[in-house]
């Protein structure tokens, strides 16, 4: 073996020994990675089973065609085989591309940040790549002479496709300079939406109505547009209200403070801010200005918001004027809402059947109450809150509950009309033990804590009646709070 081997030119026996033993060996290493890729379903699975079984193959015939039997250059045989390694290699080249941006294998939050418009130019320019060195090395075509042959068509072609063209440049500057990514809340024009992708000719939008938006990168890089989402994703939105002369400023930008303040979605910090704008004809005109970091949800507490201050401003007795050149007709008696007397205070008082005193006493007291109305989502009893007053729901329905600080409900709790709550700061002068905010529309007597005390000196039987009814209160609440605790503690020291 050794004298048939010393026979050999030089040449032949280096490339034969690599033949004979380098590609088996590689062979053997790819089909032990792939066995492994396999066994845990990875996404690279095809990329090394085409290495072994195609690109790896290739490869031997073509060392053997170009460095065993010595074809020439010019031999077709010997270019259909560089031809169709180097296909493969591109082939397996752009596979690798795509798995390692779409697959796992980088975080979730990068995948979805990586533009279309940058995957599509990797892969074209590993095409075009891929093309030149089989035309150059392969086939021999003369690069230089080809692109000035394609020169004055490239003129002809890129004035056909100047739109097209222009769309692709303008891809490629947004992608340098990278203004928004997706992910965004843009807007463009009177166009605004969530960026869903950017390729090389439009960036696609999804709107508030779930709608798709195409706009094409020449557009945008035409226009100026506003990104929501960046620097950070804090965004001031402004609100302006009407209010009448009649209400003091002071009063007007506390209630709308409280209101916003209230509504879930306001950020805290950067602190929301009431200003006086002007002193119009018939009003005063307001602006409120509130922070929000998620842009998506800025038309639902928006909405939340204004729907507050409506019931906030007539609990509290402010009004939004009406136009001047408003007409209103009257036929006999005013046709405006008139506020609840104190005898119907007092008849919903006594249909209650809670208070059981003199008719007098009920009148006395109904001239201290008043009838407000709370929106959906208002709480109108706070835990931790030294209330000034107790309150019987009229109509619709309220939520009682207690949460921790990790948002979980300790307790829970359905208000209807004709029950009442607030009752610990009454009897005991204590903040309350419960959050009690409104399901749907509802009705509630504000009855004054210290008008009610004087009802109590005189009625001690119906003040020791609230007093157990306070009391009856606090264990409920305190033996469910207590259960949820109880419950956790099991579920904390059960084994992982």
């Amino acid at each position: 073996m050794g004298e048939i081997l010393a026979t050999l030119p030089v040449e032949w026996r280096t490339w034969g020994i690599l033949i004979v033993f380098g590609l088996p060996l590689a062979i053997i290493i790819a089909g032990e990675l792939l066995h492994y890729l396999q066994k845990r379903d990875s996404e690279f699975t095809s990329i090394v089973y085409n290495i072994r079984n195609i690109l790896l193959p290739n490869l031997a015939l073509y060392l053997i065609l170009s460095k065993i039997i010595k074809l020439g250059s010019d031999s077709l045989l010997l270019k259909i085989s560089a031809t169709s390694f180097w296909l493969v290699l591109i082939y397996s080249s752009l596979k690798f591309v795509n798995t390692v941006v779409f697959s796992e294998v980088l975080p979730e939050n990068v995948r979805s940040r990586i533009p279309k418009l940058l995957v599509d130019f990797t892969r074209t320019f590993l095409i075009l790549l891929g093309a030149a060195i089989i035309a150059s090395t392969v086939w021999g075509a003369d690069l230089g002479r080809l692109l000035a042959a394609l020169g004055v068509g490239s003129v002809v072609l890129g004035l056909a496709l100047q739109d097209v063209l222009g769309g692709l440049f303008s891809g490629l500057a947004l992608l340098s300079s990278k203004p928004f990514s997706v992910g965004d809340w843009i807007q463009i024009g009177e166009v605004t939406g969530q960026v869903k992708n950017i390729d090389w000719r439009a960036v696609t939008l999804e709107d508030f109505n779930e709608d798709t938006i195409i706009v094409p990168n020449a557009v945008i890089a035409k226009e100026r547009f506003k990104n929501y989402s960046r620097p950070t994703p804090i965004h001031r939105e402004e609100v302006g209200f009407d209010i009448s002369f009649d209400d003091a400023p002071t009063k007007v930008k506390q209630v709308l403070l409280e209101t916003a303040y209230d509504t879930k979605g306001i950020l805290r910090e950067p602190a929301p801010h009431v200003a006086l704008i002007s002193y119009d004809e018939f009003s005063i005109h307001y602006k409120i200005r509130y922070f929000i970091n998620d842009y998506s949800k800025v038309a639902a507490i928006h909405n939340d918001f204004i729907s507050k201050v409506w019931y906030a401003n007539k609990r509290y007795g402010i009004t939004f004027p009406t136009r001047a050149h408003e007409v209103f007709n009257f036929d006999g008696l005013a046709m405006q809402e008139q506020p609840a007397s104190a005898k119907e205070i007092k008849q919903l008082l006594k249909e209650s059947q809670i208070l059981s005193v003199s008719n007098e006493e009920l009148l006395e007291l109904s001239n201290q109450c008043k009838i407000e109305e709370f929106g959906v989502g208002e709480c109108i009893l706070k835990r931790g809150v030294l209330t000034d007053y107790i309150y019987l729901i009229t109509e619709g329905i309220a939520r009682e509950y207690v949460g921790n600080k990790n948002g979980f409900i300790l307790h829970e709790k359905h208000l209807r009309s004709g029950d009442i709550f607030g009752l610990i700061s009454l009897v005991r002068q204590e903040p309350s033990i419960v959050t009690v905010c409104a399901l749907s529309d509802i009705k509630v007597i504000t009855i004054k804590i210290e008008a009610m005390q004087k009802i109590l000196q005189h009625n001690p039987e119906v003040a020791q009646n609230l007093e157990n009814m306070a009391n009856q209160h606090e264990s409920k609440v305190s033996k469910s709070i207590f259960s949820h605790k109880s419950k956790d503690s099991e579920t904390l020291s059960l084994p992982l």
